[in-house]
């Protein structure tokens, strides 16, 4: 936390954005670029702001479903091309690069799928709700009795992460569902959360959205004072609130790709390579483990070398490389050295202009499914290798946010397809990486923010008079 001096006052400020007079805070953090030169400050506000804000919301001028789908297009064509709280889409694109290290390719594909995703908001969201809810309330209908889908509560807060831009294309649904969103964007990258809440501000959903950017004693006030909650972490937030039924931990991903023997050997290479490396490999969908059937040290030498002569290649290293910070370099070269009877090889490093490090994926071997190391799972582009036969347990497998099958056996496929722990499952040559809006992530968030009960309306017939 810093208080303003002369020098950080000639930093830009990201502010809060909320449906009430904007407040001055002293209370700010500074954002720094991954080459450490600090780039920006951070509004902190109070625990009390946040609780009058939310409290604004819920207070504030509903909107028929047919203007929140309007104003949701309306703000993703400002999210996509307008000028917002002074940056330009490319100026948005180089901030969001510079503080977070990933490749630009990564951040402008977010962007435009953000873009789409806030554009269909409305369309994706019904895709959530159960098909025995109707889409037309007749009067027959009603009188027969139905289905109704209705909201869990009115307000969601969204406690974001900042390894990525890609999360903000989820939650945009809540609005088009009529929810109002508080959200507290990450310290780290909080350029797209501002980008995105002030399209939609701008677009006639001010009353809908608020951005309150705060220090970690807040967020459990968030918590609390909203009535759901959407929060990212790991195992350690996993446990904590497995009770709550009000909040929705979107935690680790555990991603894992298995490959059988007949599996063409150029395809799975590929496979593995973008599984595990696209998206700059800090994804929960990027695959951490590769179940082999039959040698699976040859496989993760072989993967070792194509790797190798692909990132030889600078514009492959741009492409799919994040630059690293000193802090989160100094940690990768703890996990190189702990890890160090694991490794294939130990991994390349590469200097870049800015004088910050690209590294090479880890390449780990483990001996057995029961291994701790098929579970691990790190925030750069990680992977361990491990030998399985047809007639083995597969369960551990689980739990897993996605599983492809580079197989054709029906046999395999449907065993791994029982297992429930798994949230999303691709046959053949689809990477762990892809993702369409209309295809759930960790299930649809609509199955998260409504519910369905039965509805009915019947009225006494007139008496004659």
């Amino acid at each position: 936390m810093l208080e303003p001096d002369d020098k950080t006052l000639e930093l830009p400020l990201i502010e809060v954005i909320a449906p009430i007079a904007p407040k001055s805070f002293i209370r700010q953090k500074m954002i720094y670029n991954v080459q450490g030169v600090p780039v920006g400050r951070l509004t902190q506000v109070p625990a009390v702001y946040a609780h009058y804000s939310v409290n604004c919301l819920r207070q504030g001028e509903s909107l028929s479903i047919e203007k929140r789908d309007e104003a949701l297009q309306k703000a993703a064509e400002l999210f996509i091309n307008g000028n917002l709280c002074g940056l330009t889409v490319d100026d948005y694109i180089a901030k969001a690069v510079s503080v977070t290290g990933l490749p630009e390719y990564v951040v402008k594909n977010a962007a435009k799928n953000i873009g789409h995703a806030t554009a269909s908001a409305m369309n994706l969201a019904q895709l959530g709700i159960p098909q025995g809810v109707p889409t037309e309330n007749t009067t027959q209908i009603l009188e027969n009795g139905c289905a109704q889908c209705v909201r869990r509560g009115d307000v969601l807060a969204v406690i974001a992460p900042g390894n990525g831009p890609g999360v903000h294309a989820i939650w945009p649904q809540a609005v088009a569902l009529g929810y109002r969103v508080v959200l507290r964007p990450s310290d780290r990258e909080p350029y797209t959360a501002q980008r995105l809440i002030q399209a939609m501000s701008e677009s006639g959903l001010g009353d809908y959205v608020a951005m309150l950017p705060s220090d970690h004693s807040v967020v459990d006030e968030l918590l609390d004072i909203a009535d759901l909650s959407v929060i990212y972490g790991g195992d350690v937030l996993v446990d904590r609130f497995a009770h709550r039924s009000d909040v929705l931990v979107q935690g680790p991903g555990r991603s894992k790709i298995v490959i059988d023997a007949d599996y063409p050997r150029n395809a799975a290479l590929e496979l593995v390579f973008e599984s595990v490396i696209g998206l700059g490999g800090a994804a929960c969908v990027c695959a951490s483990s590769v179940l082999v059937e039959g040698d699976a040290a040859a496989f993760a030498h072989e993967f070792h070398a194509y790797v190798s002569r692909r990132l030889k290649n600078e514009q492959e290293q741009h492409r799919y490389l994040p630059e690293l910070s000193a802090e989160r370099y100094s940690w990768w070269l703890e996990q190189v050295t702990y890890y160090a009877g694991a490794l294939v090889q130990p991994p390349d490093v590469f200097d870049t202009q800015s004088g910050v490090k690209r590294v090479m994926p880890l390449i780990m071997l483990a001996e057995s499914l029961d291994s701790p190391l098929v579970q691990l799972e790190f925030t750069v582009a990680a992977v361990t290798f491990v030998p399985f036969r047809c007639d083995d347990n597969l369960d551990v497998i689980a739990p897993a946010l996605v599983v492809t099958v580079a197989s054709e056996n029906p046999s395999l496929i449907s065993r791994i397809a029982n297992i429930p722990a798994i949230r999303n499952l691709y046959i053949g040559q689809v990477p762990t990486v892809w993702m369409q809006p209309h295809v759930p992530h960790d299930a649809f968030i609509a199955e998260f923010l409504m519910t369905t009960r039965g509805y009915r309306v019947a009225y006494p017939a007139p008496m004659n008079g």
